[in-house]
């Protein structure tokens, strides 16, 4: 029994960051893991930055928190460069490139690891529905992570949205798009 994952979801107040975490734990939660989700957010309803630790075990959970991710979520690029000295000993990211340019210098210093570039929002503004870009970094992480299946989270999703029937066939559709265009 050990930590699994311990992701972090970052990116500015609005883009339902912390909402992809929550789900995320939530989901895992759901399948029979422990999980933790630690929210951190400045005073500003949108637009301020704002980021959540996630971390997933099949045994206790000891902190919620941690100083280096074995995974990230990178919505921003005001996220992406204040977190990149943290993501050198990760073992894969997931970047929104539709707001993130990453520079050859960041490149060079990630280039031990995994980076899953994904059109997030791009893919939400073609889906009709930018605020589902949250959705598109979970499918597209969803590809990679050891944790649980894509499957499994998309039944968390149909439980967190059936009351709003139109919201969950667009965050599906979503999470699809994300998986689907991961490289």
């Amino acid at each position: 029994m050990a930590i699994k994952e311990k992701i972090l979801f970052a990116g500015f107040g609005g883009q339902g960051i912390l909402a992809a975490g929550k789900i995320f734990a939530e989901a895992c939660i759901e399948n029979n893991l422990n999980a933790s989700w630690m929210p951190s957010y400045g005073p500003e309803m949108r637009g301020g930055t704002c980021n959540c630790q996630v971390v997933i075990s099949d045994g206790k959970i000891l902190s919620p928190m941690f100083t280096r991710p074995t995974h990230a979520v990178i919505m921003n690029q005001a996220s992406f460069d204040k977190f990149l000295d943290k993501l050198d000993k990760s073992k894969m990211i997931v970047v929104n490139t539709s707001l993130v340019k990453i520079s050859g210098e960041a490149e060079e210093k990630l280039k031990n690891l995994k980076i899953v570039k994904v059109p997030a929002t791009d893919i939400a503004l073609e889906i009709g529905f930018v605020q589902c870009a949250n959705m598109v970094v979970l499918g597209a992480y969803a590809k990679y992570c050891t944790s649980i299946s894509i499957d499994l989270m998309k039944e968390s999703i149909k439980n967190k949205f059936k009351s709003k029937p139109e919201a969950l066939d667009i965050n599906l559709k979503a999470m699809s798009e994300g998986y689907e265009i991961a490289k």
